[in-house]
């Protein structure tokens, strides 16, 4: 006996079925976009949807048997120890990763075994959780693609659903899919989906901005990941800084709060400056830190330093820092103050900007800097009696390689003031040095001196390394500094977009009553190349930023924002409204007073005259100019090529026009051969068909040569009259 055929699935079981594994696939995607998975959970998800999805598109049937559910169940039981005591660690750390895994393979069975509509509600129950656990994991834009396709999908299955339910039930023969009625369902459900989606979403919108928001989470921590960049720390080794600057990933946004966004251009945003050297790394001993409180309007007034006595220009800037590794605050050359939501910071020893307090998300803070640089002359001019502190931090040295010493002698020699010499050591960085990020793997005895004298090739770490060593030689006190460089400037979201690979590191020269002034030894990388795809990723940074402030980090101050923003909106439009409804009564009154003076002046007849001749050439242009061709064919003929298609029906038209001047109309219905044969008169009737037949050659036969006699016979029939 044959084995029983398979009844064809209806067009709503077949819908919802393909719409329940796009949910499920979705919820997937979204928490594979968050990084968190490990590679297990990630084969058995990923080995799952592709065979269903494989299965779904050759139209077989996607349902496994009871036994071989059993049998997988089993096989995995065994791997389930295995991978608890040898893949996932072993007890107790291995619990979590195993029950993980034990989630994904119980979707995976019940994706292939799910036959009732509570094994269904099951697969939508966990596809949600997928969904969910990615909204704890990851704040990216990304994710709310993923959310609004999954709000559509998520309509979609629930409402086919329901109608799967009720057709079960009822007695009505249900509509097979493949079907022309079945297609127009699956369309229709497909339509109300998104919309009723996008209806969801644009209320949830509302409800979002209006409702009071605070930025405590209780998933916060597991959503913020910080961003393990070195060279923030007490302590960096020469080449910490080379591991990250090939990383795109962005590091903060900066915006400038004045009008003149371009003044931000060039500066370099400080991070930690490092003062002891042992030949192979920076460090300081001690973070001696000076606790600074807000005052009750959030701000804090930096302690400043004589550099910001000598310097005049000031920006206004705020800064939107991403989860990182350290508690460093990044600003432009002298902070004088930063307002943020911060209870209490700090300054260290090295005027690096601290935040005591543990933040899992974005900091958002603002800053004013004095930014501009001391004059040269005044530079040249500050005293050298450096103080026991400043000789004792930023004077030492290990033992150094004699061609150093030698080095920064010949350089510097024939200057006799600090400034000098330590912008000739710069230039001569710059000028007899490459840039390079491919480096030794393996540790160098001395790298200031390999970089110096072998290698000639570094990055900036080398660069600022060698200038500080070079004018420590010479008893110039100097320091290293880590931050990063200005960044690339984003035309849409009017901000700045600094990234880990804008990492950077100079040098900090310090002039007694003065402070300390930056130099750079690095040579300037080149412009970069701006493409379409440049401008996309600009377009999408913009709406990140927006999300960054507007979603993610929407609180308390940002609803305040939003209800003013409204009261403002409705303000200004009952303001506009108000000042249309005046703009329209004086538009009104002077256009009166136009018409009074028009009619009252010489040009109203001549003008009136002039308005009805044009408008009867739009409405009646056409046909005027139709009548007068016929008529100037009807007088000339047409001579050399004959008569177009066109002409001739203007000529039939001309008859027509004749005859219902002597009481023969043709109705619609009628063909012109018939309404010539239907005449009373047999010369009229006779005389009509030829011409018909004429007619019929030149507009559709394209015989051009029966043309003179057509406008012959229409001459004889515009002045035939009836016999008495």
């Amino acid at each position: 006996m044959s084995a029983p055929v398979p009844a064809s699935p209806t067009a709503v079981h077949r819908y919802f079925e393909v719409s329940l594994f796009l949910l499920l696939t979705v919820g997937f995607l979204a928490l594979v976009t968050t990084g968190k998975l490990d590679l297990i959970s990630l084969v058995i998800g990923t080995t799952a949807l592709v065979a269903k999805g494989l299965r779904y598109r050759r139209h077989q049937d996607t349902v496994l048997s009871p036994d071989t559910t059993k049998t997988l169940s089993a096989a995995y039981a065994v791997f389930l120890l295995v991978d608890l005591f040898l893949l996932s660690g072993g007890l107790p750390d291995g619990l979590v990763p195993a029950g993980a895994h034990l989630v994904f393979f119980a979707v995976a069975m019940m994706l292939f075994s799910a036959r009732t509509n509570r094994a269904y509600l099951w697969l939508a129950l966990l596809a949600f959780l997928e969904l969910l656990i990615a909204a704890t994991l990851t704040v990216d834009t990304l994710f709310l693609i993923f959310f609004f396709l999954f709000l559509v999908i998520a309509i979609s299955t629930f409402i086919s659903f329901e109608i799967k339910r009720s057709a079960e039930r009822a007695r009505t023969a249900p509509v097979a899919a493949g079907t022309a009625p079945g297609r127009r369902l699956q369309r229709s459900l497909l339509v109300t989906s998104i919309t009723v989606a996008a209806g969801t979403l644009l209320l949830s919108v509302v409800f979002f901005f209006i409702l009071p928001r605070f930025t405590t989470g209780f998933g916060s921590s597991f959503a913020y990941q910080p961003q393990q960049i070195s060279g923030f720390t007490n302590e960096v080794t020469l080449g910490d800084i080379g591991t990250i600057l090939q990383n795109p990933a962005v590091v903060m946004r900066i915006r400038a709060e004045d009008a003149d966004t371009l003044r931000l251009e060039g500066l370099k945003w400080r991070g930690i400056a490092l003062a002891r050297f042992d030949g192979r790394r920076w460090y300081t001993l001690a973070r001696a830190t000076s606790v600074l409180s807000a005052t009750p309007e959030g701000r804090f007034d930096l302690p400043l330093r004589p550099l910001v006595a000598t310097g005049q220009g000031r920006v206004r800037y705020s800064v939107l820092l991403e989860p990182i590794s350290s508690s460093v605050l990044f600003a432009a050359a002298v902070p004088v103050q930063l307002r943020g939501r911060f209870r209490v910071m700090g300054v260290d020893e090295g005027d690096a900007l601290m935040n005591f307090r543990h933040l899992y998300g974005t900091i958002s803070y603002e800053v004013v800097s004095a930014t501009a640089r001391p004059p040269a002359e005044v530079l040249r001019g500050a005293p050298t009696d450096y103080s026991p502190y400043i000789r004792q931090h930023y004077l030492g040295l290990p033992p150094q390689d004699p061609r150093v010493v030698e080095l920064a002698r010949q350089v510097t020699a024939g200057f006799d003031n600090p400034y000098d010499r330590a912008a000739a050591l710069e230039r001569y960085l710059r000028s007899r040095y490459g840039y390079t990020l491919e480096l030794p793997a393996v540790p160098e005895e001395d790298p200031v001196a390999q970089f110096l004298f072998e290698r000639r090739e570094g990055h900036c770490e080398y660069f600022a390394s060698a200038l500080a060593v070079l004018l420590r030689t010479q008893g110039i006190p100097a320091r290293l500094v880590n931050g990063f460089q200005t960044g690339e400037y984003n035309e849409v979201g009017e901000n700045y977009i600094v990234r880990a690979s804008d990492a950077h590191t100079w040098v900090e020269v310090y002039f007694p009553g003065v402070g300390w002034v930056e130099f750079d030894p690095t040579p300037p990388d080149p412009d970069r190349v701006r493409t379409w795809w440049t401008t996309a990723q600009h377009y999408y940074d913009a709406f990140d930023l927006w999300w960054d402030e507007w979603v993610i980090n929407y609180d308390e101050s940002h609803w305040v924002r939003t209800l003013r923003g409204v009261g403002d909106t409705a303000r200004s439009a009952w303001d506009a409204r108000w000042w249309l409804r005046r703009m329209r009564r004086q538009a009104a009154a002077e256009l009166n007073q136009q018409v009074e003076d028009f009619f009252a002046g010489p040009y109203a007849a001549p003008g009136i005259a002039g308005l009805v001749l044009l408008i009867l050439l739009v409405l009646r242009g056409r046909a005027l100019y139709d009548w007068l061709h016929a008529r100037w064919l009807l007088r000339n003929g047409r001579s050399g090529r004959g008569l177009s298609a066109h002409e001739a029906t203007l000529v039939y038209q001309q008859l027509l026009r004749g005859l219902r001047g002597r009481g023969y109309r043709k109705l619609p219905a009628q063909t012109p051969l018939e309404f010539a044969a239907g005449l009373p008169a047999p010369e009229l009737a006779a005389a009509v068909g030829e011409f018909t037949r004429l007619y019929n050659d030149v507009r559709f036969g394209q015989q051009r040569a029966a043309s003179p006699r057509l406008i012959e016979l229409l001459r004889l029939l515009q002045v035939w009259k009836p016999a008495r």
